[in-house]
């Protein structure tokens, strides 16, 4: 399951449906925002995306992490577009594997690709009335 969407992700029916009855290990990721970047106080971020291609370069990413790993059974990433909130997840993904080892490198391997080639970016708003487009990998 791959979605982006403008309203609060909801995290406890994506728990709910994470797992398979042959699976071991069923592991989450939220990121969250927070409140600060680089020594500036962070009141919100604004995500953008290239909406038709980011949910193409999802689906790519997530055969690929299936082939790497075939053990993993079940992948979930919703990712938040939009104003968004200190404190608030922006992202979320679940893995679910027979074996806790192969859940782990597929969660940090979706988890880096995403930020890498998905083509979505992340708007910045500070506290001294600044703002600034961030790099996802920072």
């Amino acid at each position: 399951m791959i979605d982006l969407i403008f309203s609060p992700i909801d995290e406890a029916a994506l728990l709910a449906s994470a797992g398979t009855p042959s699976c071991g290990a069923v592991l989450c990721f939220s990121g969250t925002v927070r409140n600060h970047h680089k020594g500036r106080s962070v009141l919100r971020l604004a995500y953008e995306a290239y909406e038709a291609m980011a949910v193409k370069q999802l689906q790519l990413l997530v055969a690929e992490c299936c082939q790497k790993w075939p053990s993993i059974e079940k992948v979930q990433i919703v990712h938040r577009l939009g104003e968004i909130e200190v404190g608030v997840s922006s992202v979320f993904l679940t893995v679910a594997s027979p074996h806790r080892q192969e859940a782990f490198a597929a969660l940090q391997f979706l988890l880096d690709r995403l930020k890498q080639d998905v083509p979505i970016w992340k708007k910045e708003f500070y506290a001294d009335g600044d703002s600034g487009w961030i790099h996802p990998t920072e």
